[in-house]
């Protein structure tokens, strides 16, 4: 490339550049819709901790490695998940495409070619065929001096943004219900452990029964009676190890295994046959720390922005479009003579257009820009809205959850005490063998509540900590990239 020809490039690199920056946004300017928060939370009102890196990893807080490994193993290879990266990945894209059309789009072209002309075209002493051999670089550029491609950037920026934060709430989604699952397969197993026990206890009542009865100090009632027991108890078993079954297959299928794996796969091994106390969970949190906190209320504002930069594209389309464009080339019969001077080629022009009267169609898509950015305001005013009401709802849970557990505890101390005294009672034969059987009846039934009420607890702690918008790192790289 020759100095005249480097000199023409950068004369028109120099022109859009100067032009470019004269851009101006007809969007509307972006105010947060304003809603009526609660004044407090809980004890701790003077400082936000919006990065409480006890709720980015809620679920360690159970001190459970097989919860730890599962809810890693959920986030890695859950379909979900991988759909949701996918779709970032795809508006990521989006944005690397609408971010191109704010610089010059530079093509190139070239052409060989062998022709034979008419004899009465010829000049004297030409050759009838000959070669024509040509390259060109086209340079081509819209000012955007009404800021229609900032703002289409800015709105694919915004839609990168809240796919971000929805793959976010699947992530934090995914993860309290990978613990939720887990927490219920140890409560089926607890409660599968307590049945076979029950049963147990009624085999050896029925033995103690069918012992008297066979003296002559029993009815064969009575008898009857403790087998029917007996055959409760029983019956209940094949259930609880179907649900067990159940749970285990919907934690392979949240942590991504095969399907391979789903049919073959042996019992998750080191389960514990007894629910853990769950940790602390408070709402020391300010009200407004909900709002930059949780991934839905984000992907919800981040949705209002990107309706309210398409307010502005809308509005630029009615204006006028001026685009530059730039031609350096060159052509000649002989290849060899391409490069030189005498071949050379450039075209420098300007071009605008647009609408003079188009029956309202400009109009409509302003009206249909800004009816989209009021419908995307009143979606992040509910989506708020729920989010306080699902954190008050994980709240009130928690608390009446606590106080169930106690009464239950209480109440299956009483049973298993009355058991005992009926027991004692029975075999010293001052009892009558239905209060026995009704003792081993309520026994079962209260130790069967008080696991439920401490799977109930257990699980509230977990949706009071996604509540709060735990399960993500409020400063990860994902976001950030805004």
């Amino acid at each position: 490339m020759n100095k005249a020809m480097r000199k023409t490039i950068i004369t028109i690199q120099f022109a859009v550049l100067s032009l470019g920056f004269t851009a101006c946004s007809l969007a509307p300017d972006y105010e947060r819709p304003a809603e009526a928060l609660p004044t407090t939370m809980g004890e701790a009102t003077t400082a936000s901790t919006v990065n409480d890196i006890a709720l980015d990893k809620w679920w360690e807080r159970f001190n459970d490695p097989v919860v730890n490994s599962l809810v890693e193993r959920a986030l890695e290879n859950n379909t979900d998940v991988l759909s949701s990266a996918a779709s970032l990945r795809a508006a990521r894209a989006a944005l690397g495409m609408a971010n191109a059309d704010k610089w010059p789009a530079l093509s190139g072209s070239g052409s060989a070619a062998r022709k034979e002309t008419p004899h009465y075209q010829l000049t004297p002493g030409a050759d009838d065929t000959g070669n024509a051999f040509a390259l060109s670089a086209m340079l081509n550029y819209e000012l955007d001096l009404f800021g229609r491609v900032a703002s289409s950037s800015d709105a694919a920026r915004e839609d990168l943004a809240s796919t971000a934060y929805a793959m976010q709430s699947v992530r934090s989604t995914i993860a309290a219900e990978t613990v939720s699952t887990y927490y219920n397969l140890v409560a089926a197993r607890e409660q599968l452990a307590i049945t076979m026990e029950s049963v147990e206890t009624r085999r050896n009542t029925l033995k103690i029964q069918e012992e008297r009865y066979d003296a002559g100090y029993g009815s064969d009632a009575e008898r009857q009676q403790s087998q029917a027991e007996l055959a409760n108890a029983e019956v209940t078993i094949p259930d609880l190890k179907q649900n067990i079954e159940s749970l285990q297959s919907a934690l392979r299928i949240l942590t991504g295994a095969s399907a391979e794996e789903i049919w073959n796969a042996e019992p998750l091994a080191a389960v514990p046959q007894a629910l853990p106390e769950p940790p602390a969970v408070g709402l020391d949190y300010l009200p407004a720390s909900l709002l930059e906190r949780r991934p839905d209320v984000l992907a919800a504002e981040a949705q209002l922005k990107a309706a309210n930069a398409r307010i502005g594209v809308a509005k630029a389309q009615r204006w006028p479009t001026i685009s530059l464009g730039g031609i350096i080339g060159t052509g000649d019969s002989d290849i060899d003579d391409l490069f030189t001077s005498p071949a050379r080629t450039w075209t420098l022009s300007g071009a605008i257009s647009g609408p003079i009267y188009d029956f309202g169609k400009s109009k409509g898509r302003i009206e249909s820009a800004e009816a989209a950015a009021e419908i995307a305001e009143l979606n992040y005013i509910a989506v708020v809205r729920s989010a306080f009401k699902e954190l008050r709802d994980a709240a009130t849970k928690s608390e009446y959850s606590r106080q169930s557990v106690e009464a239950r505890i209480k109440q299956a101390a009483s049973w298993d005490r009355y058991l005992e005294i009926a027991t004692e009672r029975y075999k010293s034969g001052y009892a009558d063998p239905l209060e026995l059987l009704d003792a081993e009846r309520g026994q079962l039934s209260a130790r069967l509540q008080l696991v439920n009420a401490r799977l109930d607890r257990l699980v509230s702690a977990v949706n009071l900590c996604k509540a709060l918008g735990g399960g993500w790192e409020a400063q990860s790289d994902v976001v950030s990239k805004r």
